[in-house]
C-alpha cells in the first residue's frame, strides 16, 4: 500500500480529467513522470521480472548467466539467485529470458532461456526451487526443449499467459532478410546439413505437462520419445502434419522483447528491424486465422527484401500490419518492446510504453479513434548509446521498470499520479 493514499486518490481523479483531454492529441503523460533509480551495479542486465509471490522481490537477468535479486527493501543482493554457463560470443547471446510459473509461490517453478555454445542453440530450462521463498536457488534443473540458432537474432523472451501456457519468442537468426525463409517456414528446413525449425516465431507450450511419446510434428522433441512439454490443444497446427505444432505466430525477424497484457492476454511484440523500420505488433489472446507478421517480405508497412513491392506491404502479402512503427531516422536503430501499462499511475493506464536501444528514447503509445495508435516521446534522461533501453518489466502491482543494459542499471517509472488501483496479473 502506498503512503498518503487519500491524497493520491484525489490526484488520480484530477489526472483522469487530464487523461480525457489529452487522449485527443496523444498520450497523457503526467507532468512529473520520471525515472527513479531502482538498481545499480549490474553487469549487462537484459530483463526484470516479478515472481508475483507477495515477497516484493524483483529478479534481474544478467546476460553472462546470473539471476540477481532486488529485495523488498530495494537492495540488490550480492549473492546471485542462480548462475549458469552460457554462450556470450555475440552481443545478442547469453541468458535472455525468465518467466515464473503463475503458482511459483507454492510450486517454486520458473523457466529460463539462454544460448548455448556451438550448434546447441537456444535452450528452455525448468527450475524447481526446493524453497520458493529462498534468495538462492536450490532444487531441480531440467532441459525442456531447444531451438537451433544462427549466431544472432535470437529473440529469447518468455512469458506465461492467463491460459497458463508459456509463450516463447525466437528470432529468424539468418543473413540479410532471411535468405532461407526460416521466419516463414512452418516445418523443418535443412541449411548447411543442419535442420532448422521454429525460428522467427512465437511458440506456445504447455510446460506444466509432459508428453509420453512425442508426435511427429512436435519439432522440439524426438518423435516417439518422451518430451518435457505438451502441445496445447488450441494451437493452430496441433493436428497438422509437416507443420510444427509449437507455432502460435510467425513471420518475425527478432522479437527480442514482447509482453502479455495483464488485462486481456493480448501479445504485444517488438520486432527489431533490419533495413529502416522498427515495429510494434499486437496479437489478440484468442489468436486468429492470420498468424503471419510478414518478415522477410515486409518490414513494418514497407517492403523488406529489396525485391519487395507495395507501399503497404502487409496488404500486398496478406500479413498482419504493425500497430506502430518508426524509421531509423535520427540515429534510432533497435526497438525494445515494452508493456501495455496497467499499473498505479492512473493517466498511463492502457498506454503502451516502449523504447529505442540506440537513442535511449522512451515512447508512450496511445490508442485513438478507430483503433489507430500513435506515440509521443518521453525524455528518459539516459544518454544515447547502443544497448541502453533494452527491456521493460512489471512489478506485482503493475509498477513499470526499464532495463538499461549498457549502464548496468534498472529504473522505475514514478509519478505523483500513482494510485492504489491496479490489475491483478500473470507473468
Amino acid at each position: 500500500m502506498r503512503a498518503n493514499s487519500i491524497c493520491k486518490r484525489l490526484c488520480a481523479t484530477a489526472c483522469c480529467l487530464l487523461l480525457f483531454a489529452c487522449h485527443v492529441a496523444g498520450a497523457a503523460i503526467p507532468p512529473d513522470l520520471h525515472l527513479t533509480s531502482y538498481a545499480t551495479g549490474l553487469s549487462d542486465p537484459v530483463a526484470i521480472r516479478s515472481p508475483r509471490d507477495g515477497s516484493g522481490r524483483m529478479f534481474i537477468l544478467e546476460r553472462a548467466g546470473k539471476i540477481r535479486i532486488v529485495n523488498a527493501a530495494g537492495n540488490l543482493l550480492a549473492a546471485p539467485y542462480y548462475t549458469r554457463t552460457v554462450d556470450t560470443g555475440d552481443v545478442e547471446r547469453g541468458l535472455l529470458g525468465l518467466a515464473f510459473d503463475p503458482a511459483f509461490a507454492s510450486n517454486g517453478t520458473l523457466y529460463i532461456v539462454y544460448t548455448a555454445s556451438g550448434s546447441s542453440g537456444e535452450i528452455l530450462r525448468r527450475l524447481v526451487a526446493s524453497n520458493p521463498a529462498a534468495n538462492t536457488f536450490s532444487g531441480s534443473d531440467t532441459e525442456v526443449m531447444r531451438v537451433p540458432l544462427f549466431y544472432n537474432h535470437n529473440g529469447g523472451d518468455i512469458h506465461f499467459g492467463p491460459d497458463n501456457y508459456l509463450y516463447w519468442s525466437t528470432g529468424s537468426g539468418t543473413g540479410s532478410f532471411d535468405p532461407e525463409d526460416l521466419a516463414q517456414n512452418l516445418w523443418k528446413k535443412n541449411v548447411g546439413n543442419l535442420d532448422y525449425f521454429l525460428m522467427g516465431k512465437i511458440l506456445r507450450l504447455n510446460v506444466r505437462q509432459t508428453t509420453a511419446s512425442a508426435s511427429a510434428n512436435m519439432c522440439g522433441a524426438t518423435p516417439g520419445q518422451a518430451a518435457q512439454y505438451a502441445i496445447p490443444a488450441g494451437n493452430p497446427y496441433a493436428a497438422t502434419a509437416n507443420t510444427c505444432a509449437e507455432i502460435w505466430a510467425y513471420g518475425f525477424r527478432n522479437p527480442w522483447r514482447f509482453s502479455i497484457d495483464r488485462a486481456n492476454g493480448d501479445l504485444w511484440i517488438g520486432d527489431v528491424g533490419e533495413g529502416n523500420w522498427e515495429e510494434i505488433s499486437r496479437f489478440p489472446a484468442a489468436g486468429g486465422s492470420n498468424r503471419n507478421f510478414g518478415y522477410p517480405q515486409c518490414e513494418g508497412n514497407h517492403p523488406g527484401r529489396p525485391s519487395g513491392t507495395g507501399s503497404t506491404c502487409p496488404a500486398t502479402y496478406g500479413s498482419i500490419a504493425p500497430v506502430m512503427e518508426y524509421s531509423h531516422a535520427n540515429s534510432r536503430c533497435s526497438v525494445a518492446g515494452g508493456v501495455r501499462y496497467r499499473g498505479p499511475i492512473g493517466p498511463l493506464n492502457g498506454n503502451y510504453i516502449f523504447g529505442d536501444s540506440c537513442t535511449s528514447e522512451v515512447y508512450i503509445g496511445t490508442e485513438g479513434g478507430g483503433g489507430a495508435w500513435s506515440f509521443v516521446t518521453f525524455p528518459s534522461g539516459i544518454a544515447a548509446g547502443y544497448g541502453t533501453v533494452v527491456a521493460f518489466g512489471e512489478g506485482q502491482n503493475g509498477d513499470l521498470y526499464l532495463v538499461d543494459h549498457q549502464n548496468g542499471r534498472v529504473w522505475r517509472f514514478d509519478s505523483a499520479a500513482s494510485d492504489l488501483i491496479f490489475a491483478s496479473g500473470f507473468e
